[in-house]
């Protein structure tokens, strides 16, 4: 029994096939477009036809129908990468959808499209909302490009759980390995913020003598901050051992700094510059850390 009809570019009277979506949605399309975008379907146009009086597949208004397992949406997606730029691309920005879509895309075989969908896939968006499931999908599909990148936007959330990794269908081994990889950044953070050779570096002394010249405020004899034979702020030293922990402390930091009339000329301004320093420095590191999971 014929399907509902797709919606536009699909319901084109001069096509000259059709798609079937598994919930019988009726997709005319074009032979010379999935020929051209797929080697699935360029094999299978080039097969001889059988004779109508052979032949048991089903035909609709005079044009072969073939059954995909694709829904009607995962299918209207796939479809628009495969056309002319008059038709827009499917914006993908539901992570259900990204899946789908990649599957679908290296199924037939069409690579134009499966690099348009990993583009999409590792978009801002989609890695801030949920990137242990993007990690989930470059694994499922070995796209260890992708999977390094959801692993490091993974750092920006808390440490997932055993039971809530499994449940994004994670193997073991993947599990384990982000769990390991999560260690080696958090230890990569704690040594910028013990030793401060990066910064000495990186900066002259008068990008930091601030925070370290005399003032009213207490310092901190920590060697672990002494720059030039002179001990931080107190208040600054007990930001960089919070920041080793947890990297959202600034606005504390300065409330703190605010306090004393010397400080609080150049706090604001001056500890934005060293925390934009400091996340350069630690995505630096960060970047060097591989992934080391078998995907």
């Amino acid at each position: 029994m014929p399907g509902d009809s797709a919606k536009a570019p699909f319901n084109n009277a001069k096509a000259d096939i059709i798609l079937c979506s598994s919930d019988n949605v009726y997709f005319r399309v074009f032979r010379c477009m999935l020929a051209l975008s797929s080697p699935f379907f360029e094999a299978m146009f080039d097969l001889p036809r059988p004779s109508r009086d052979h032949c048991k597949d089903e035909m609709f208004d005079g044009l072969d129908v073939i059954w995909v397992s694709e829904n009607s949406r995962t299918l209207d997606m796939l479809l628009r990468f495969c056309y002319p730029a008059a038709v827009k691309d499917p914006g993908l920005e539901d992570i259900n959808d990204v899946e789908q879509v990649l599957e679908a895309a290296m199924k037939y075989g069409m690579e134009d499209v499966e690099e348009r969908v990993r583009k999409a896939m590792v978009t801002t968006s989609l890695l801030e909302s949920n990137p242990v499931r993007v990690l989930a999908i470059a694994c499922r599909f070995s796209l260890e490009p992708e999977a390094g990148i959801a692993a490091r936007y993974s750092l920006h959330h808390t440490a997932p759980t055993h039971d809530s990794l499994a449940a994004e269908h994670l193997p073991n081994n993947v599990i384990q390995g982000l769990v390991a990889y999560r260690s080696r950044c958090g230890q990569a953070a704690r040594t910028l913020c013990d030793n401060l050779d990066w910064l000495k570096k990186s900066q002259t002394h008068s990008f930091y003598e601030w925070w370290t010249n005399c003032c009213p405020c207490n310092s901190k004899a920590d060697v672990r901050y002494l720059i030039h034979g002179t001990y931080p702020r107190e208040w600054w030293a007990d930001y960089m051992d919070r920041t080793s922990i947890l990297t959202k402390n600034l606005e504390e930091a300065v409330e703190r700094a605010n306090s004393c009339p010397s400080c609080r000329r150049r706090a604001q301004d001056q500890m934005i510059q060293f925390t934009e320093t400091f996340a350069r420095e630690l995505d630096r590191v960060i970047a060097e850390i591989a992934l080391d999971i078998a995907i």
